[in-house]
């Protein structure tokens, strides 16, 4: 993750060094690529398998934390509002390790490949604090299609494989965020932004011949960085 983020860095410094804005940002298109590394997660969800005393009852594990993601939007600037379009696919383990079922059994290995698609609407708003930095509050909304992989179980006693159905379902996505924008050229821009996703719930259900389904919660504080341009 730190060479990738040096990288980043590198790249958008010798873009920008030679000119750093002084340029008037308004009414211009925009679009950015970035880069989201997930810092923390908070783990939760339901599970639906009540009656006989497997179900899960306290969520514990690292959820999606240390995972990454790139993506892309596309979106316009009016004055210091900016409204863009955003696409994000992310191939993620989910980590539910230390789940504690109903029987008093502690799951030392609980964890599913998730792949998440989301598209959501971002608006953000700069507030100007001089010609090279402005600072940023973020706001989104959208949906994340979750997919559903291997899904790893286990106990002290042993770990095994377990087969899941292909799952697919949607849910609702929001993101609340605050960074920073470094103007490094007229139609150039680094923004480093701390946020917070909440991509919703990924329904995962083994093939054991029931229909029964296990949500786990997917949110994660986020360090993103933004490589932004304007045209």
């Amino acid at each position: 993750m730190i060479k990738q983020i040096t990288g980043v860095i590198a790249l958008t410094t010798m873009l920008g060094s030679p000119m750093v804005a002084s340029a008037d940002w308004t009414d211009d298109w925009m679009m950015d690529v970035r880069f989201n590394y997930a810092l923390t997660s908070d783990v939760g969800g339901t599970d639906q398998d009540i009656g006989d005393n497997s179900h899960i009852t306290s969520f514990n594990g690292d959820g999606i934390q240390g995972e990454s993601s790139f993506g892309f939007a596309f979106g316009k600037r009016f004055d210091n509002l900016g409204v863009s379009l955003a696409y994000e696919p992310m191939s993620a383990e989910y980590d539910a390790n230390g789940s504690v079922l109903a029987n008093g059994v502690t799951l030392s290995t609980a964890k599913a490949d998730v792949d998440a698609d989301t598209w959501m609407l971002e608006v953000d708003y700069m507030i100007d604090v001089n010609e090279a930095f402005a600072w940023n509050l973020l706001f989104g909304i959208g949906e994340t299609e979750f997919d559903t992989g291997t899904v790893t179980l286990g106990t002290i006693a042993g770990t095994a494989s377990v087969a899941a159905d292909a799952v697919t379902n949607t849910d609702t996505t929001t993101r609340f965020g605050v960074g920073l924008t470094y103007k490094m050229s007229e139609s150039a821009a680094l923004i480093t932004m701390l946020q917070y996703t909440d991509y919703g719930t990924v329904d995962i259900q083994l093939t054991d011949g029931q229909t029964t389904v296990t949500s786990f919660d997917v949110e994660a504080t986020q360090l993103s960085m933004r490589l932004r341009f304007m045209f």
